[in-house]
């Protein structure tokens, strides 16, 4: 079927297409970064993918670690008729071995096929009545799976490009899934890799070697996954069983206990690793194969290992290990190699751990606590010493949050804005055409901003035009019969004519009026612009006042003045084709030359402890702390005025919930008077609408009252306030 070439689309129409498709994608974008399961991804791509090509059937394969292809999920697949017989089902897989091969996508046209290949396989084909189109998923450059759709046989061939391209989008985004699925099999693999961080950070948190021991025993249990893990070390020419996995006290003269000293002995002064994993070892020195048959005839293991642990620092030395690991299982392990490095690993962090609290334990001097421990004997014990100093810790915590002084600060937000700032309006209802102006951009006064169109403004143009030239033309008339009238005619056409030219006097007025109100093009009725609005002689006189010469600007740069600059960043897509009335606000203009201030939004709860603040300490300026979003390693200083304080609570929106809270606005100086310079915002961070962080100073109050005024205030509300 081919398309009518004089046919003529809707271009709304194309739009609203275009939209809907990439919605489908965007939603489809936002599935694959999710972690939902694998079969709702895949239903839920392959459903938008038929939906944006209107097609009837579509199957996802996916290929297995084996590089088969299989099954994911399917739409109609049965409709379509590939396994109608033996034959069509080989042309059909031999189709898709051919993309996996070219790893390009394709299409195939209905009862299609390419001819008998010369290694005896069956030619790939479409054996359907349906129009096949396929994309791979490229994963890493390898096909991971492909994406088949049936598409009805009379939709146009030029369509074909457009429909693999976008099939092309979608295998993409379900190729990001597979990879995000990857790596999420990736982080499980890295589990034990965290769970043994986790044991180096626990052997590691003590220094007591009891402690140490019974972490290494328990934890390395766990990370080996053996029976059973004990920890010897030595002490002098002894060793001593100082923990044994699930015991939480060592019965030192239990045979088990008395044995497995021995036999650490006795490795100790071998100081080799044994390892016995059910067959004895006739070359072990005599008295490790002595101490091994008596201790294995006591605890039946079919696995041991006793490793002597010997750290880094002690390799120089030719003394024996300080400690050592013996790890054992009680049933025949398949795989005994593994957990002997296992316990290697685990090995090598317990040596360091152990040595440093062994290394601890030794220091002298460590008795200078003694003191410490006579007073709390001298108290009456622990449970006194403690309560008393507690008691005393109290006892002085109260009295520094009574009698110390300390600031107190209220909390608000605001942001940054130049200090001279407008709105601008449009002077008529109209429709927005054009926006001559980007954000960002320097406009000077009077410039147009925004072309508009107003049907009603128009009409009155066109109305007002139409007037004037019926004015004219009956004073034409009247003068061509002015001079053909008798005397007693001409007096009434002159008060005629005086009429006709006092009208024409007061449309023009009128049309004047309207065009420099509205800014009006000349000749085009109904087009108008929206202009930067002037300074006044008040912000002009600021301006120079205040401006700082910037290196290498022009020295006439001083004679233009203030310049508008457009503060708004969104505003095109705002704005384009929308039907305004004069209340809107269309653009924000502000002098970013000039001097800027910070919005403060204060709560309502707040503003009173501010207002007091000014009566208590008796000024006018209260200092302000003040925190950048865009700079939060610095803390700059501003200046609240009491006059730049509002009269009136206003609802705001917190971030925290949607109702409503009331907050009072103020305006800080962030430079001028008071404000030490190196405290000073710096002009590379004046960024309208950055947010801001601030702490209104409020004098020094008790230190209880300022830490915790936000408590206060809760406690006196709903407690002291109903008695």
């Amino acid at each position: 079927m081919t398309p009518d070439p004089n046919l003529q689309v809707d271009p709304r129409t194309l739009e609203r297409t275009r939209q809907h498709i990439n919605r489908l994608i965007e939603e489809a974008a936002r599935l694959a970064e999710s972690q939902i399961p694998p079969n709702e991804f895949y239903s839920e791509l392959l459903q938008r993918v038929l939906q944006a090509m209107a097609a009837p059937a579509g199957v996802v394969w996916l290929r297995t670690p084996q590089g088969n292809l299989q099954l994911q999920f399917h739409v109609n697949l049965r409709e379509v008729g590939i396994d109608r017989n033996e034959a069509s089902r080989r042309s059909h897989d031999e189709m898709l071995r051919k993309i996996m091969e070219q790893k390009q996508p394709l299409h195939a046209m209905p009862r299609s096929g390419e001819g008998a290949t010369a290694d005896g396989r069956p030619a790939a084909g479409n054996p359907t009545d349906f129009l096949l189109l396929l994309a791979p998923i490229l994963v890493n450059n390898e096909v991971g799976g492909i994406l088949e759709v049936w598409q009805s046989p009379e939709r146009p061939l030029n369509a074909v490009p457009g429909f693999l391209t976008f099939m092309s989008t979608m295998a993409d985004l379900a190729a990001r899934y597979i990879r995000n699925q990857t790596m999420g099999q990736l982080v499980g693999q890295q589990q034990v890799w965290t769970q043994l961080e986790t044991f180096a950070r626990q052997v590691h948190a003590s220094l007591t070697p009891v402690e140490v021991a019974y972490q290494v025993a328990n934890e390395g249990r766990r990370l080996v996954e053996c029976d059973r893990v004990s920890v010897a070390i030595r002490h002098g020419r002894k060793a001593k069983i100082e923990a044994i996995s699930g015991a939480d006290v060592i019965e030192t003269r239990s045979n088990l206990v008395v044995l497995m000293r021995k036999l650490a002995d006795a490795v100790f002064e071998w100081n080799e690793k044994l390892v016995y994993t059910g067959v004895k070892d006739e070359s072990l020195p005599p008295r490790v194969l002595e101490q091994l048959d008596a201790y294995l005839a006591e605890s039946n293991s079919k696995l041991l290992v006793l490793q002597p642990l010997r750290d880094e620092r002690e390799k120089e030395s030719k003394k024996p290990a300080r400690a050592a690991l013996i790890m054992e299982c009680f049933e025949t392990s398949a795989e005994p190699q593994q957990l002997v490095s296992r316990l290697d690993v685990v090995a090598r962090h317990a040596t360091s751990a152990l040595y440093n609290a062994v290394e601890h334990h030794r220091i002298p001097m460590r008795f200078l606590w003694l003191p410490l421990a006579r007073l709390q004997e001298g108290l009456g014990g622990k449970t006194k010493a403690i309560a008393a100093s507690v008691t005393l810790g109290v006892v002085l915590l109260i009295l520094a949050l009574w009698l110390v002084p300390y600031p107190l600060k209220m909390d608000a937000t605001g942001q940054l804005l130049p200090q001279t700032r407008r709105y601008i309006y449009s002077p008529e209802e109209g429709r927005v055409e054009f926006i001559e102006v980007k954000p960002g951009e320097i406009v000077a006064e009077d410039r147009g901003t925004i072309r508009m169109f107003s049907k009603d403004l128009q009409l009155k143009i066109i109305q007002l035009k139409a007037e004037i030239k019926s004015a004219n033309d009956k004073l034409n008339t009247l003068n061509a019969q002015f001079s053909d009238a008798s005397p007693a005619d001409r007096g009434r056409i002159n008060i005629q004519k005086d009429e006709q030219i006092n009208l024409r006097t007061l449309k023009f007025e009128e049309l004047n009026d309207l065009i420099e109100r509205t800014n009006s093009v000349e000749g085009q009725p109904g087009l108008f612009y929206v202009k930067a609005p002037r300074f006044t002689e008040q912000e002009k006189s600021n301006w120079r006042n205040w401006r700082r010469p910037v290196p290498g600007e022009s020295p006439d740069r001083e004679l233009l003045g203030p310049q508008w600059t457009v503060l708004n960043s969104d505003f095109r897509e705002l704005l384009f084709n929308r039907t305004v009335q004069p209340s809107d606000p269309l653009l924000r203009l502000g002098d970013k030359e000039g001097r800027w201030e910070i919005e403060l939004k204060i709560p309502q709860q707040h503003i009173g402890q501010v207002l007091q603040a000014f009566s208590n300490e008796k000024t006018e300026v209260l200092d302000v702390d003040l925190l950048l979003r865009s700079d939060p390693t610095r803390t700059f200083r501003g200046k609240l005025r009491r006059e730049r304080i509002g009269g009136e609570a206003t609802p705001h929106h917190s971030d925290t919930n949607n109702e409503p809270e009331p907050v009072v606005l103020a305006y800080v100086a962030i430079d001028g008077e008071g404000i030490n310079p190196a405290e000073a915002l710096p002009r590379d961070l004046l960024v309208t609408g950055t947010e801001v962080r601030a702490k209104i100073r409020c004098g020094n109050h008790r230190l209880g009252y300022s830490l915790f005024y936000g408590v206060w205030e809760f406690f006196y509300e709903k407690v002291l306030f109903y008695f």
